[in-house]
């Protein structure tokens, strides 16, 4: 893998892990399962990267339509 193709794919990588954590944790029926499956510490890590999951979202958004754009 090169870094041209690697810097194509990482901005959508990006993008998906805030939507999938941004969704997770504003889901109600997911939280619930995730507190009743899934131990303490972990549900708790996931609620921790709450703020890092809307960055993501946020700034994985604004770079793929930057490269839209200038592609």
């Amino acid at each position: 893998m090169t870094y041209k193709e690697l810097d194509t794919i990482f901005p959508y990588i990006v993008f998906v892990y805030g939507i999938l954590v941004s969704f997770v944790l504003a889901s109600g029926p997911l939280m619930r399962l995730a507190r009743e499956r899934l131990p303490a510490e972990l549900v708790g890590q996931l609620s921790a990267h709450r703020t890092l999951g809307l960055v993501c979202l946020w700034v994985g958004a604004l770079w793929v339509l930057q490269n839209l754009w200038l592609n």
